[in-house]
């Protein structure tokens, strides 16, 4: 009857699943991976590094900082300027700390990729950063927060699966043993 005909490709075997990200020869994917100082973000690490990651892979690793709009300045009832700028000084030390580890383990591991540390609001900062680096997939994981505490601060998490325009794949807390 005159048509073209499709090929319908076998499925993979069972217990093996396709890879995540699909390359053609050549062609390099690059991946965000959002971190903080939780157990959470280095279980999205290890997550990924053991189900996705390939060679060709560049990886962008992303600590962001939260801008606290709480200064002395803004509120009557809030901190002591002292006590607010050691906060931010606090923060900013973590932040050069996670920079610094990240940088180590791409380097130990010989992973294609950058660490980068930005200030501003982290599910907007993700997306950003998606965009710029022309990233093919973020992973991330989720701090699990009860659905009260999500519910007044919002989840990163969720503004990022809302707003990217790239696949995100989001890591649960208790993940560790499933592979550990």
């Amino acid at each position: 009857m005159g048509g073209s005909q499709s090929v319908v490709e076998d499925p993979p075997p069972l217990g093996r699943s396709p890879p995540l990200l699909q390359t053609s020869k050549n062609q390099d994917n690059t991946v965000i991976i959002p971190v903080d100082a939780s157990k959470q973000s280095e279980s999205a690490f290890l997550w990924y590094m053991k189900h996705v990651h390939k060679p060709e892979n560049k990886v962008e690793i992303l600590h962001c900082q939260e801008a606290h709009l709480t200064s002395p300045m803004l509120a009557e009832h809030s901190f002591k300027s002292e006590s607010w700028a050691q906060m931010m000084e606090n923060a900013r030390q973590e932040g050069k700390g996670l920079v610094t580890k990240y940088e180590k383990r791409l380097a130990d591991l010989g992973i294609k990729g950058d660490v980068h540390f930005e200030v501003g609001k982290p599910g907007e900062l993700v997306v950003a950063a998606a965009k710029k680096y022309n990233a093919d997939m973020i992973v991330m994981g989720t701090r699990g927060f009860g659905i009260i505490r999500r519910s007044v601060l919002g989840s990163v998490s969720e503004y990022v699966l809302h707003h990217s325009q790239v696949p995100v794949t989001v890591v649960p807390p208790d993940i560790q043993h499933w592979f550990f």
